[in-house]
């Protein structure tokens, strides 16, 4: 709508609060306006319809028939228009309607499904539609009202916040490294031929490098395996039968680790973070759907690292 276009429509409000109130002063009340603001509103206006459509005297303001056929015409519309803002501030405010999610598959499956019947549970209104996705292309032309995701943020367009920097771990089953043995630096998975299981990194293509961060110092190692996968949930359940050597976030294995059914291997080589970022529209006019599920995810989060301890893998 042009500077134009909403004039009219600032001035067809006024004229329809003067036809009902009687009154310059009563109807810029009613508007939340000034006295003065109302009368150059309907100025613009009759001089845009180059009619007359309110007489004035020193003691009574009324509206003139062409006023009144003017009003009998666009009411509907004026409270066609008043009815859908009403809605749309009742749905920015209201944790309601469909919520459409872009996941990161490997947090969706670990970490929010367990969690999502409270989420639901204390938003009845709300009906969430989760999509796993590895990558991100146009979250507004696609339909989703945020994403979550881990990796390096690369969306410039989008809000992106950092939720949690993760560390990644290398693990492994004890009845693997009771038959293979369990190597003492990172270069012993080369040299010893250690079977490690790779995983596909979307933004790529390609497997992931296997690093290790111990404080500042950064070794990047080529191993081998003939198991490469794309979902983290295979590369776990891999790992856990003894197949091999699984590098993993620490989000999602805490059992694992606890029942000791996977085992950390060269912990001293576990400084690498692969954090984990919200992705929405806009700072402004969040919708309170949308702030409800960042503050739930938030919740579940660990405290977060500080920012300059955070790596990134890349």
């Amino acid at each position: 709508m042009d500077d134009l276009d909403g004039a009219l429509v600032i001035g067809l409000l006024a004229l329809n609060a003067i036809a009902e109130a009687k009154s310059f002063g009563r109807a810029a009340s009613r508007l939340g306006k000034t006295q003065p603001a109302v009368s150059r509103s309907i100025q613009r206006l009759e001089d845009r319809l180059s009619a007359k459509l309110v007489h004035r005297t020193s003691r009574h303001v009324e509206v003139t028939d062409a006023g009144h056929a003017l009003l009998s015409t666009v009411l509907p519309l004026l409270q066609g228009i008043e009815d859908a803002t009403a809605a749309a501030s009742c749905q920015a405010s209201a944790v309601s309607g469909t919520l459409r999610v872009a996941c990161d598959a490997r947090f969706a499956s670990l970490v929010l499904a367990p969690e999502l019947a409270q989420f639901l549970k204390g938003h009845p209104s709300l009906e969430l539609r989760l999509e796993t996705r590895n990558g991100l292309s146009d979250l507004v032309s696609d339909g989703f009202d945020l994403a979550v995701r881990f990796g390096p943020p690369s969306i410039s367009t989008l809000v992106c916040r950092r939720l949690y920097s993760p560390r990644v771990l290398t693990v492994a089953a004890p009845s693997y490294l009771a038959h293979r043995g369990r190597p003492s630096s990172p270069q012993d998975l080369v040299d010893d031929g250690h079977e490690c299981i790779m995983a596909i990194d979307p933004a790529t293509g390609r497997p992931f490098e296997w690093e290790f961060w111990r404080g500042d110092e950064k070794v990047k190692v080529a191993v081998r395996g003939n198991l490469t996968v794309t979902d983290a949930g295979i590369k776990i359940g891999a790992c856990l039968a003894g197949h091999g050597i699984a590098q993993v976030i620490d989000i999602g294995v805490d059992s694992h680790l606890r029942a000791g059914t996977l085992e950390p291997v060269l912990p001293d080589w576990a400084d690498e973070t692969f954090p984990l970022y919200v992705y929405y529209p806009s700072r402004t006019h969040v919708p309170a759907k949308v702030r409800a599920f960042i503050d739930f995810v938030v919740g579940m989060m660990p405290v977060l690292q500080p920012a300059g301890q955070a790596g990134l893998r890349t």
